[in-house]
């Protein structure tokens, strides 16, 4: 995320020519235009079609950058949350860009979202069916395989048991023998908007639309202004916890750093107050 929006949309003086040319750069690897894409319920529901080899699955609602907040420790935003007519919950996560424990983090997902669903005094069987559908870059699980869907096994037995949990890692890397699953992965990898396909033309409608149509490009270039305006807000934080706690390091008087903080991010004084409140310690 906080992919810088000038690089991609220019300035307000680009023509809408040259503004829609730098949103083709898109792919469905990146989180950004994967969220936007699967935000419409039918392209949601040819992937999780697709990926979990449930062709009648009907999708009954989605939401995008799903967030659970946890006052205690970490929260989470998932990419794609999406309920079937059944009851089943549906995570989808595009991960192509970051190389660390996908188990982990589908584990730390998978007991936040549980958290969420499971009221206080509620029975365990009111939990839901849950699949998590990981998409990756490489092929972390060395499966040579283009997607993986793993079991819990009674190891003495071989007997699958289940608690109602379902995890699926699919790569960019290797192909699949199931070709509509094949021919997805090697879409999300080249999304082009003039693509012709029966197995998920819906995907391909709502790329089309955010890369051509000029309402779609006028959203992805908005989204990425925010995005950017963010990333900027966060560095900004980060450099003022940074001067506050070198200043203090070095014995600077409290009323010093106060002066100083205005005068180098050009904040009020109420609002250095405010940083000093949270960082002076």
């Amino acid at each position: 995320m906080g992919t810088d929006q000038e690089s991609y949309c220019g300035n307000r003086m680009d023509s809408y020519e040259e503004r829609r040319n730098k949103v083709r750069r898109f792919q469905l690897t990146s989180d950004i235009f994967f969220c936007k894409v699967l935000e419409d319920k039918e392209a949601c529901q040819e992937v999780i079609r697709i990926l979990l080899g449930h062709p009648s699955l009907v999708v009954k609602d989605v939401k995008t950058q799903y967030s659970i907040r946890n006052i205690e420790n970490r929260s989470v935003v998932l990419d794609v949350l999406a309920e079937d007519t059944d009851g089943r919950m549906v995570n989808i996560e595009m991960q192509v860009s970051e190389d660390e424990d996908h188990q982990r983090r589908a584990r730390y997902y998978q007991a936040s979202m549980d958290m969420s669903f499971l009221e206080k005094g509620c029975p365990y069987e009111e939990l839901p069916e849950l699949y998590l559908i990981f998409i990756t870059e490489k092929d972390f699980l060395n499966q040579k395989t283009g997607i993986c869907y793993i079991d819990r096994v009674v190891r003495s037995r071989g007997t699958v048991t289940d608690n109602g949990v379902h995890e699926v890692y699919a790569n960019l890397t290797y192909g699949c023998e199931d070709e509509r699953i094949d021919e997805l992965l090697r879409y999300m990898k080249k999304s082009d908007s003039d693509y012709q396909t029966e197995v998920f033309p819906n995907v391909v409608r709502k790329v089309r639309y955010l890369k051509e149509q000029k309402e779609g490009v006028e959203i992805m270039c908005r989204i990425l202004e925010e995005e950017r305006n963010e990333g900027i807000m966060i560095g900004m934080e980060k450099g003022i916890q940074a001067f506050i706690c070198d200043n203090r390091e070095e014995n600077i008087p409290r009323e010093r750093v106060l002066v100083k903080l205005q005068k180098r991010f050009e904040l009020s004084e109420d609002e250095a107050e405010m940083w000093l409140e949270k960082y002076w310690g």
